[in-house]
């Protein structure tokens, strides 16, 4: 949390203030920094492709960029070797948002995919991307493959 907090940055509760903190700022012109490969809750994702298999994929990345004129830029931060720091990288979306829900997560997807491969032995691959929350309904069930 306090390296989050660094700088100019604000941290946001992941909870309806969160979610109103970051729409008061989007609203307001500034800039809002998103995790889009967290795993959410129940009720707050939807199953949606990631590397060939069904994730459960946060929809408020979507929902929020669906407020008005908002620009999405996808950043990944690459690890220097001997550790002398990072080397941020802003990317423009190759895919524009559609305004619907199960498409635009399927889009954050291909798009965090893309960051991915260009220097995969960084991602964190023990984080387990492909865990069902309890009370979801199963990826099958929902027609997602």
């Amino acid at each position: 949390e306090a390296g989050r907090a660094r700088g100019q940055m604000e941290t946001a509760p992941a909870d309806v203030s969160g979610v109103r903190k970051l729409v008061k700022v989007l609203r307001g012109h500034g800039a809002v920094g998103m995790l889009p490969d967290q795993v959410p809750g129940a009720g707050e994702g939807v199953w949606a492709p990631f590397f060939g298999r069904p994730a459960w994929t946060m929809t408020l990345a979507a929902r929020l960029a669906a407020v008005k004129n908002v620009r999405v830029i996808y950043t990944w931060a690459e690890r220097l070797p001997r550790g002398e720091g990072y080397v941020f990288r802003l990317q423009a979306p190759t895919e524009a948002l559609t305004g619907e829900i199960e498409a635009d997560a399927a889009i954050i997807n291909r798009e965090v995919e893309r960051m991915i491969l260009q220097c995969p032995q960084q991602y964190l691959w023990g984080y387990n991307r492909f865990k069902q929350p309890r009370a979801a309904r199963p990826a099958a069930e929902a027609g997602a493959s």
